[in-house]
């Protein structure tokens, strides 16, 4: 059974650079699907799948935006793609369960007063999708996400998203921990990775993560178990 992995954190923390250095690391001993700026998947045998296609960095904003309807379509029918190409790991940027619960609130503020116990419970009673099996969070302060995000910007021809915005940044960043302490309740493993850091350091402590928890599971019951380091 596919052992998924969510990455966690708010926009310029670094997930989609993360997923990508993760998939190159992993594949080298087992198959691995990765859902991030871009789909792929790699078989043991080495051959790597495009699901989505590359998108240039000079692309028009119009791309992106229909670019996320890919992404999102790609979402709602990741159990199909699990179950079609059956990897040993898949790597979530942008959680479907997490990830969407904590964004929600950025939106609307009222519903920090629900609990993420409970709000976690309607979203997969909404949903039918589940956790995954343990969780990288990357941290970074609001003010630094904007300074890269900003930077990115300059880069490529997009438009700045609704999502991106300084408040919304920090609203998201201050709904994480919360859920961090629901998933250290109900024992699913969540680590918290410093994305300050060099991004080398990032990536082998996300590694190891993975690795200590894919080797040591159970064959039936071992997923979903274990605990929180910080």
């Amino acid at each position: 059974m596919t052992f998924r992995v969510g990455i966690l954190g708010i926009d310029g923390s670094g997930k989609s650079t993360l997923v990508a250095g993760l998939e190159q690391r992993l594949a080298a001993s087992c198959s691995v699907m990765s859902i991030g700026q871009r789909v792929s998947f790699r078989s043991r045998a080495g051959e790597r799948l495009d699901l989505l296609g590359p998108l240039p960095e000079t692309a028009h904003p119009l791309q992106h935006s229909f670019r996320n309807l890919q992404r999102h379509w790609i979402l709602q029918r990741l159990p199909g793609l699990l179950k079609q190409y059956r990897p040993d790991i898949c790597l979530e940027d942008r959680d479907s369960v997490i990830d969407y619960c904590a964004l929600t609130t950025a939106h609307f503020p009222a519903l920090r007063s629900i609990t993420p116990r409970r709000r976690v419970a309607m979203f997969l009673a909404l949903t039918r999708r589940s956790l995954a099996d343990m969780y990288l969070y990357l941290r970074l302060p609001a003010a630094e996400a904007d300074k890269r995000i900003q930077e990115k910007l300059q880069q490529t021809r997009r438009l700045r998203a609704y999502h991106e915005r300084p408040h919304l940044l920090e609203r998201v960043a201050l709904e994480y921990p919360r859920f961090l302490d629901y998933l250290a309740e109900i024992g699913v493993p969540a680590f918290v990775l410093e994305a300050d850091q060099p991004a080398q350091s990032v990536l082998e402590a996300a590694f190891l993560s993975i690795r200590k928890h894919f080797d040591g599971r159970q064959p039936a019951a071992g997923e979903g178990s274990g605990g929180r380091r910080h």
